[in-house]
């Protein structure tokens, strides 16, 4: 499997970026294919970032998250 903690998030918010724009510009232009190439983008590159976060914590099964102080209040 790919090294999921190489891989830079930047290039799959681009990608969502770019999904999004895509599909407006269909909406804009009343094209339906573009619209859906656009949604396409946007679904495949949220498929992306859920598979490299998983990618990513497959390996360490430490929670990355600081633990709670129990001293502080819970909101």
């Amino acid at each position: 499997m790919l090294a999921a903690s190489t891989i830079a998030a930047a290039p799959v918010l681009a990608l969502m970026a770019l999904g999004v724009v895509v599909a407006l510009a269909g909406h804009v232009v009343k094209v339906r294919f573009v619209v859906a190439l656009g949604l396409a983008l946007l679904f495949l590159s949220t498929a992306a970032m859920l598979v490299g976060g998983y990618a990513a914590y497959q390996d360490d099964p430490s929670d990355p998250r600081r633990p709670s102080d129990p001293t502080q209040p819970k909101f």
